[in-house]
């Protein structure tokens, strides 16, 4: 009797285990799903999303920029209600982004706290530079401050997403500590455009990350096989029949006064500089002040950003994907339609290589793809 009883006790133990254990599972997977779980309650907050790319030089920056100047420019936030970090770097230069939040008075941390020095990664393998744990948290401590206070907090990430992986902090590991969704800044043409898109995608996803969708650019505008009116057509069509969960928000044209902002920088001269500063420097800690030329650049960019993205569908979709009730459902935007059907004649036909050969070289296609 006994035994029988402490059989039935040891058995409604290890169910009582089981199930334990099942919850901590779903816990854990509701962690590592997009922050579905652990945000599911609206509530007011700072609406935080990092910007990553296919890329360094991409234009991640560039397209925080777009989106910081954009918002203040549609009265959708004021400068002090915006924040914009760059948690992970390689570069300590001064930036377009970083010199345009200081002129306009927006709380930013453009370097750090993670900086890949020199040697860092060797070291951190050596155990020298900390854990990836450490590193984390620091990011998290960042972040955290800057969002007192704020609706908007832009995230920068650096390089393309597995910049940081060897030290267990990549742009996927940061966001998923901070619990954001992503927006991905995607390359020019066609299929090298989606494919690198869903490669950078499937890492975040794999670390629990959202992606919120893309924005393509640098998109030459010149009526070239691979300019703008030409590709537009065909990576939307890709993702609409594909991969219609994925938001496509624009397509930005490639400007020339952007080329070499960010790649000469020079020390700026005292007119130049916040009064009571007199060390010159190329730190971007610096107080430095946008020169004229700077001022029409992020002019320049940020009314393109304002005519070929959707702004507000971004924000509305960073808004839900953080459970942030911020917008009362006024962000509505059709400014780019993501449900348009392929063509039947589209699904139809199928056309010999020949012939899609001659289509191509007759529209200025000259290497293939």
């Amino acid at each position: 009797m006994e035994a029988l009883s402490s059989s039935r006790i040891a058995g409604a133990a290890a169910a009582i285990i089981a199930v334990g254990a099942s919850l901590m599972g779903l816990y854990y997977f509701c962690l590592r799903t997009s922050g579905k779980c652990s945000r599911q309650k609206k509530g007011k907050g700072a609406v935080i999303f990092m910007i990553s790319g296919d890329r360094s030089q991409v234009g991640k920056s560039s397209v925080c920029l777009g989106i910081i100047g954009g918002l203040i420019k549609a009265g959708l936030a004021k400068a002090k209600e915006v924040g914009y970090i760059k948690p992970a770097t390689q570069c300590e230069k001064p930036t377009l982004i970083s010199k345009f939040c200081r002129s306009k008075n927006i709380d930013s941390k453009p370097i750090g706290p993670i900086v890949y020095f020199s040697g860092f990664t060797r070291s951190f393998l050596e155990g020298k530079q900390g854990t990836s744990k450490d590193m984390l948290e620091l990011v998290e401590k960042a972040v955290s401050s800057l969002s007192q206070g704020k609706k908007f907090i832009i995230v920068d990430g650096v390089g393309y997403p597995a910049v940081g992986s060897i030290c267990g902090v990549s742009n996927a590991h940061i966001a998923a500590a901070l619990n954001i969704p992503v927006l991905l800044v995607g390359k020019k043409g066609v299929g090298d455009a989606v494919d690198s898109t869903n490669l950078n995608k499937a890492f975040f996803e794999n670390k629990g990350v959202r992606v919120l969708g893309s924005v393509f650019n640098k998109i030459p505008d010149d009526g070239s096989y691979y300019s703008l009116g030409k590709i537009k057509k065909s990576v939307l069509s890709y993702f609409n029949q594909f991969d219609p969960k994925h938001k496509v928000y624009g397509f930005i044209p490639e400007i020339t006064e952007l080329k070499n902002a960010n790649s000469k920088p020079t020390a700026p001269s005292s007119k130049e500089r916040a009064p009571g500063v007199t060390k010159v420097t190329l730190k971007a800690s610096d107080d430095v002040r946008m020169s004229p030329e700077e001022t029409k650049i992020s002019d320049v960019l940020i009314s393109a950003f304002d005519t070929h993205v959707d702004l507000k569908a971004i924000l509305s979709d960073a808004a839900e994907a953080s459970g942030i009730d911020i917008f009362s459902g006024e962000l509505v935007s059709d400014e780019l339609p993501q449900t348009s059907s392929v063509p039947s004649s589209v699904k139809e036909t199928v056309l010999s290589r020949e012939e899609v050969e001659k289509k191509a070289k007759e529209d200025g296609d000259d290497c293939g793809g």
